[in-house]
């Protein structure tokens, strides 16, 4: 099946192995593909999210999953300015509807999407907020839209909307699942990246040049690989395990710097892992030597 989207096409498919994958051209002609998981079914979407003039993809997909198992997984394709994606997916207790996601709110009237994902971590309920600008979605940390983020509710059996602060003692971590690039951020090499049974659950372990040990929660499987390059932009979630590995091993044999964003909790990690080395996305750039001049 395929779509239009600004000035370009966009196919998608959906495999029976509960994979979605997309593909298209930029507005250059050079080519793109996303492949993500697609879980138990769900909607897509479209939506210029960042207020560029470039209309962008969401897929809601259910994950089957119970208890406070987050019910569903928001898989963003925003498109930058030369037309190819940047992908993201989050997981959260989000709801569609005929007409979308009822999620993506505007709370501050500039335009741009935000996006409100709750999760909940040492007794509390969290509340964050992620706005999409230049394609890119980011974490939003203090006063936006007359509400300071992230908000804290206290985990109760009843109903419980009122907004409080985390007792003394308690210490309710946030995931920060954002993608954007921070040009502060030293480029990285990726080494001793020993792969997993992804579809178990497993988690893919790797060492970073700065020397962190770092992993890739298989069970979430929302952490995304991107290879971008000159020629084609190609990404994988780690619910497309195949595409994604083959993306990741490609990076580490051809010694391709990469950047790494997001990061979740992980309070199970093993010795030696930091806390925010579980990134949420790895983004490997190909750096093309300039020219010499012939003589």
């Amino acid at each position: 099946m395929s779509t239009g989207i600004g000035s370009t096409t966009i196919g998608f498919v959906v495999h029976p192995n509960n994979e979605i994958h997309f593909s298209g051209k930029d507005l250059s002609g050079k080519p793109w593909a996303v492949s993500a998981g697609a879980w138990g079914g769900g909607a897509l979407y479209s939506a210029d999210l960042d207020h560029n003039g470039i209309p962008d993809i969401i897929y809601a997909s259910y994950t089957g999953g119970n208890g406070l198992a987050p019910p569903m997984h928001i898989l963003t394709l925003l498109f930058d300015t030369g037309g190819r994606p940047i992908p993201s997916e989050i997981d959260g207790y989000f709801e569609i509807d005929a007409r979308g996601l009822k999620d993506l709110v505007d709370l501050d009237g500039d335009g741009r999407a935000e996006l409100i994902r709750q999760s909940w971590d040492d007794g509390y309920w969290i509340t964050s907020l992620y706005e999409a600008k230049d394609a890119h979605w980011g974490l939003i940390r203090g006063a936006h839209g007359h509400r300071q983020f992230p908000l804290y509710t206290r985990f109760t059996y009843r109903a419980n909307h009122l907004a409080t602060t985390p007792a003394s003692g308690r210490h309710p971590l946030e995931d920060d699942l954002s993608d954007a690039f921070d040009s502060n951020t030293p480029l990285l090499k990726i080494q001793n990246l020993k792969w997993a049974d992804v579809q178990r659950s497993g988690m893919p372990t790797f060492r970073l040049s700065d020397g962190r040990e770092c992993g890739e929660s298989g069970w979430d499987s929302t952490a995304m690989v991107v290879l971008d390059t000159r020629d084609r932009r190609i990404a994988a979630t780690l619910g497309a395990p195949e595409d994604a590995h083959q993306i990741l091993q490609g990076i580490v044999q051809r010694g391709l710097p990469v950047q790494v964003m997001g990061w979740r909790r992980n309070r199970a990690a093993k010795p030696g892992m930091a806390r925010g080395c579980f990134p949420e996305m790895i983004w490997a750039r190909e750096i093309r030597q300039p020219r010499q001049s012939q003589p």
